[in-house]
C-alpha cells in the first residue's frame, strides 16, 4: 500500500464495489448468453466499461475475496480457512486512513461472520441478522434474508455517511442453494426444484462419487440462471438509488463475479474431473466471470477484450482516488489465477465418497495472455497434477483447445514470492455462528 494522506480530497470518488457471488460470466446475457439473465447490466454497459476476458483469482470465495480486497494472488497470500489477515492488509483500510467510512454487506460467513480477518478491514459490517421483515424472507433451504435485505441496508448505512464512503456488497442470490424469487425463476422446472431439495446443501458428493449422473445438473443451472437474473434485479435496485439521489455521478462503481460455478462442463485434462459446483476444479465456468467498470461521471460504454485481473482493484481504487486514472483499468498483460489445497475435512469427503480420491485433489494454477493476431481471445495455459494444456478462449463458454504443455511452463510464468499477510487462528477456528451460516451455503 502506498503512503496515506489523512483526508479525502473533496474531488475524490466513493467507492462501491458490488460481487456478484457464483455468478460467471457464460450464463450473463451481457455476454450473450441465450436467457435474458442480467437485462440491468446490459444497459449500464452503455455508460460503463464492460471486460469481456476477466479471470478470478481462485475458484471460490476466500481467496477470491482476500486477492481483490488486497491485490495480493492467491498463491502468494495462501489465506484459506484456518488464517487470518493481518491488520492493515486490505484496500478498505488504507481508505478508511484516508477519511473514507468504510461498509460490508453480505450474507457469505466468510465474510461477515468467520474469523478470516475480512470483517474486521471495515468499520460497519452487517451480515445475517437474528432477525428481519418477512419481504426478505424468500427462501425455503437457506435460512438467511436474500440480497434486497442488504442492499436496502447498505443504502441506509450511505445516506447515514456526512463524508466520503467505500462499500463492499457481496450479493448471494446466484449462490446455491439457487431460490430465486418467483418473478425471476423464468427457467427453472419441477424436477429442478425437486432435485435440489432432494439432494444434500453441498451436493458435489452426489455426483463426483457416481449416485447421480451429471446430466441432473442441467436442472439446477435453470435455476441458477434465476438467481442471475434476482441478483441482476438487486443491483439494479443499488444503482438506481444511487442514480435517483444523486451520487452515482460521484461514485467508482465496480461490479464482478468472484468466481462462477459448475453444472457438469468436463475437463480438458485426462484426470482433470467435470465443473461441478466450485472450490474442486479450475475450468472457465469457475474463472471466466463478469467485470463492469463505472467511473465517476459516467462511461462510454467500452470493451475492453485485454485479459483483466481483479486482483488490480486496489490499485484502480487508489489511483483514481489519487485523481490518476489507471491506464488500463484492470487490463493486464498476464493474469493468473490458483487453486488453493483443500482443507483436510474436505479431503476427507473425497475420501468417503470417490472411488478416485486422489482425482480430485491434484493442484492446478492457470496463466492468461492476450492471444496472438487476435485481439479479442485470450491463451490459457494451465496444469491440473502432472497434465498441462493451452487453450483459446474466444468469448465466455468458447474454449478451443490447441496443445499440450509442461506444467512447468505455467509454473515458471507465475512470481512464486509469497507475501506474509497472514497468521494462524488458534482455539476454534470456526466458530457455530460462522458454521450455522457456511452449512446453509453448503460449506460445512
Amino acid at each position: 500500500m502506498r503512503e496515506l494522506c489523512v483526508t479525502p480530497a473533496e474531488s475524490s470518488p466513493n467507492v462501491l464495489l458490488v460481487v456478484m457471488d457464483s455468478v460467471r460470466a457464460q450464463n450473463c446475457s451481457l455476454y450473450g448468453y441465450r436467457n435474458q439473465t442480467t437485462p440491468f447490466l446490459d444497459a449500464l454497459a452503455d455508460e460503463a466499461t464492460v471486460y469481456t476476458q476477466a479471470r478470478a483469482p481462485s475458484n471460490w470465495s476466500l481467496p477470491s475475496h482476500v486477492s481483490l480486497l488486497t491485490g495480493i494472488e492467491t498463491h502468494a497470500h495462501r489465506v484459506t480457512v484456518h488464517d487470518r489477515l493481518q491488520p492493515g492488509a486490505t484496500v478498505f483500510e488504507t481508505l478508511a486512513e484516508r477519511g473514507y467510512d468504510t461498509g460490508l454487506f453480505s450474507e457469505n460467513g466468510f465474510l461477515t461472520a468467520h474469523e478470516t480477518g475480512i470483517k474486521n478491514a471495515f468499520e460497519t459490517v452487517v451480515g445475517v441478522p437474528d432477525a428481519y421483515d418477512d419481504q426478505y424472507d424468500t427462501t425455503a433451504l437457506n435460512p438467511a434474508p436474500d440480497g434486497y435485505y442488504f442492499a436496502d441496508a447498505f443504502d441506509q448505512w450511505r445516506q447515514n455517511r456526512d463524508g466520503r464512503w467505500a462499500a463492499c456488497v457481496n450479493l448471494m442470490d446466484a449462490h446455491r442453494p439457487f431460490e430465486p424469487r418467483d418473478r425471476f425463476d423464468q427457467w427453472g422446472e419441477a424436477f429442478g426444484r425437486q432435485l435440489q431439495e432432494q439432494l444434500p446443501t453441498r451436493w458435489e458428493w452426489a455426483f463426483y462419487g457416481e449416485s447421480r449422473p451429471y446430466w441432473e445438473l442441467q436442472a439446477l443451472e435453470q435455476l441458477y440462471d434465476g438467481g442471475i437474473r434476482q441478483t441482476d434485479a438487486v443491483l439494479k435496485r443499488i444503482v438506481s438509488r444511487l442514480r435517483t439521489t444523486g451520487a452515482l455521478d460521484d461514485t467508482l462503481l465496480v461490479i464482478c463475479g468472484d468466481h462462477g460455478d459448475g453444472f457438469g462442463q468436463p475437463g480438458r485434462l485426462p484426470a482433470e474431473p467435470p465443473s461441478v459446483s466450485h472450490i474442486v476444479p479450475m475450468s472457465e465456468s469457475l474463472l471466466h466471470v463478469p467485470l463492469v467498470v463505472r467511473p465517476p461521471g459516467s462511461g462510454s460504454g467500452d470493451r475492453c477484450h485485454h485479459p483483466a485481473a481483479l486482483t488490480a482493484f486496489p490499485e484502480v481504487v487508489l489511483d483514481r482516488i489519487d485523481g490518476t486514472a489507471r491506464p488500463k483499468g484492470f487490463a493486464s498483460n498476464q493474469v493468473v489465477a490458483t487453486k488453493q489445497p483443500v482443507t483436510d475435512d474436505l479431503r476427507q469427503r473425497f475420501v468417503d465418497h470417490c472411488a478416485e480420491p486422489d482425482r480430485f485433489l491434484q493442484p492446478s494454477q492457470a496463466v492468461y495472455v492476450a492471444s496472438p493476431g487476435d485481439g479479442r481471445a485470450v491463451r490459457k495455459q494451465y496444469f491440473w497434477g502432472d497434465d498441462g494444456v493451452e487453450c483459446r478462449i474466444d468469448s465466455a463458454g468458447n474454449v478451443t483447445e490447441l496443445s499440450a504443455i509442461d506444467p512447468s511452463r505455467v509454473r515458471t510464468a507465475i512470481d512464486s514470492t509469497e507475501v506474509d499477510i497472514r497468521e494462524p487462528l488458534s482455539g476454534e477456528q470456526v466458530t457455530n455462528e460462522a458454521k450455522e451460516q457456511l452449512a446453509a451455503l453448503g460449506y460445512y
